[in-house]
């Protein structure tokens, strides 16, 4: 009998609380969070840049500081402040890089073409983002847009549109694409969406050009500078893109 006593009491010392396995848990996840917040602290911002902005503008913007803890970095909000701040921005990725480092990957956005809105001259991106308003010395440089008539126009946003301007806008981001992708958009005066099934364009001062609907924008744009290379440079007048990948030409 006093056998079995000493065997139960020896029994109830060994026992422990259900709660002491989840204790433990929470105490290591507590010391693990402690570990990352003293030892791993920002103390290298790296601007992989490919934009008109200094390595300090992008730094500044993304509100990333030396001294932040890495794993507390809000990546998604300074990728958005850094797109709120700096307009002629296009890309951005930020990533972390253990143990101290901040990597800001960061692709500026490229004028291609202007549009003249309330007598003011707004360049734009090849994807209809706004960048800001400027001078028309400056806005000569890019073709400029007609027939397209956005809701609103804000810096750093991408244009609002709607109804029938909603097709404009999609065929005119896939005009300057194939524009930038052949090398001749500084031979492009401006580009008319009036029809977005026959867009048109003015071609080194000298060709009034449609584009038609067949086949990929691409395609047609690099037909068109070949059938440019086989005209005299004196040839003035208006080019048809015809069905079956051929083009018309009437001089004036």
């Amino acid at each position: 009998m006093a056998s079995e006593m000493e065997f139960n009491q020896h029994n109830r010392v060994k026992r422990r609380s259900p709660w002491y396995g989840p204790m433990v848990l929470v105490l290591l996840f507590f010391v693990v969070i402690l570990i990352m917040s003293l030892a791993f602290r920002v103390s290298k911002i790296e601007v992989i840049n490919a934009s008109e902005y200094t390595d300090e503008e992008i730094i500044n913007a993304s509100g990333v500081e030396r001294g932040a803890n890495l794993f507390f970095v809000d990546r998604f909000k300074a990728a958005s402040m850094i797109f709120s701040d700096l307009p002629y921005m296009d890309t951005v990725s930020i990533t972390r890089q253990l143990p101290n480092k901040i990597i800001i990957q960061a692709e500026g956005s490229a004028p291609a073409a202007y549009m003249v809105l309330d007598e003011d001259y707004w360049l734009m991106d090849r994807s209809g983002k706004m960048l800001g308003t400027t001078d028309a010395l400056t806005a000569g440089k890019y073709p400029e847009v007609r027939s397209l008539e956005p809701m609103t126009a804000l810096e750093g946003e991408n244009m609002l549109v709607e109804g029938t301007d909603v097709e404009r806008l999609a065929v005119l981001q896939t005009i300057l694409s194939a524009l930038k992708a052949e090398g001749v958009a500084d031979l492009v005066a401006w580009i008319d969406l009036k029809d977005p099934t026959n867009p048109s364009l003015r071609y080194d001062d000298r060709l009034t050009v449609y584009l038609g609907s067949e086949g990929d924008m691409l395609y047609r744009i690099a037909l068109l500078k070949n059938v440019v290379s086989q005209l005299a440079a004196e040839d003035a007048g208006t080019l048809y893109y015809n069905t079956g990948s051929a083009w018309t030409f009437s001089p004036d």
